[in-house]
């Protein structure tokens, strides 16, 4: 199994590729053209794409799918939302339309989400050449996130960044999801891959995920939690009171 590891411009993006035996998985591609031509075009040096996986439906994580000619495979949670037309789908492809739109970015086929789509379960198993992915539903950021085993390496889509704090969609969840994925690291796992940011050893996931579970510990005991790091980047404490506006509405 190789995996390799590409980088936005835009928040340290993470585009992923996972290849075994000539077969390939492009998770989450990301996210301006050339981007993502740049992706494509390794991919094909690696081998085929058997398809394109995103691990949640926010905007910055789901444009890429256009540069593939490959089925798109999506938590089952993203797939309902997408299916029954849930507010939430839609505001996640109008949020790419304002930033391409804001920053001239050329989008040629549009934002829509791709018609090719296989529905994934948690703890499902998905081959690979002769290797088989684990898939684990990881609700909290977002409910229809998703994370994938790989060899001894976990992708985690929006957790564990070493770049920013925790961007809670549901505190509760959000806390279950970081005790899982500890669980899951420490029985076996090498190396984490976040969704933004470099590449985890498995202490430095470990220690991010445990700073994680203690700041949100502590905004529910005591209302408030000074941030577990990424306090000097713009845009943290916003997030922050954006957490505690959760926690305060239930």
């Amino acid at each position: 199994m190789r995996i390799d590891v590409l980088t936005s411009g835009i928040w340290q993006t993470t585009s992923t590729i996972i290849e075994v035996d000539g077969a390939c998985l492009v998770i989450d591609p990301a996210y301006f053209p050339r981007e993502l031509e740049a992706i494509a075009a390794h991919t094909a040096e690696l081998g085929r794409i058997e398809a394109v996986v995103f691990t949640h439906g926010h905007w910055d994580h789901v444009m890429g799918h256009t540069a593939f000619d490959a089925p798109v495979w999506v938590s089952q949670t993203l797939e309902h939302s997408i299916i029954t037309g849930h507010p939430r789908a839609a505001k996640y492809l109008e949020d790419a339309r304002d930033f391409d739109s804001r920053w001239y970015v050329p989008r040629p086929r549009g934002h829509a989400w791709p018609l090719a789509r296989r529905a994934l379960a948690d703890e499902e198993h998905l081959a690979l050449g002769r290797e088989l992915i684990r898939v684990l539903q990881l609700p909290g950021h977002s409910p229809d996130g998703l994370g994938l085993v790989a060899g001894d390496t976990l992708l985690v889509g929006d957790y564990l960044s070493p770049c920013e704090i925790p961007f809670v969609d549901n505190l509760d969840a959000y806390l279950v999801t970081l005790r899982r994925l500890i669980e899951v690291i420490e029985h076996g796992v090498r190396e984490v891959i976040p969704g933004h940011g470099p590449r985890l050893t498995r202490a430095e996931a470990v220690a991010i995920a445990r700073a994680d579970l203690a700041y949100l510990e502590r905004l529910l005991a005591d209302g408030d939690a000074p941030l577990p790091r990424a306090a000097d980047v713009i845009g943290m404490r916003d997030h922050h009171l954006e957490n505690l506006a959760k926690l305060r509405s239930g």
